[in-house]
């Protein structure tokens, strides 16, 4: 489980052998889509999801987020 960042206690993850669409985990809590920065799965206190996704807004988070995932998943064509 590669640890991507840490932000006020909100761990950010991205796992090898996953799925599409490329997707980070936040505390084990939530699936969150990188580009459309969608909550596809589980769930986080509104305070703590606000966080997380202005921190995945910003644009070289965004990218770093996307080519951890695809290095992690190389099974996976790029979209």
């Amino acid at each position: 489980m590669p640890v991507f960042d840490t932000i006020d206690g909100i761990v950010i993850s991205v796992f090898s052998r996953e799925h599409l669409p490329p997707h980070c985990h936040a505390q084990y809590e939530a699936l969150i889509a990188i580009r459309t920065l969608e909550v596809i799965a589980g769930r986080l206190p509104a305070k703590s999801l606000k966080k997380v996704i202005a921190f995945m807004s910003r644009e070289e988070n965004q990218f770093d987020l996307l080519e951890t995932f695809y290095q992690l998943n190389p099974h996976i064509n790029r979209i």
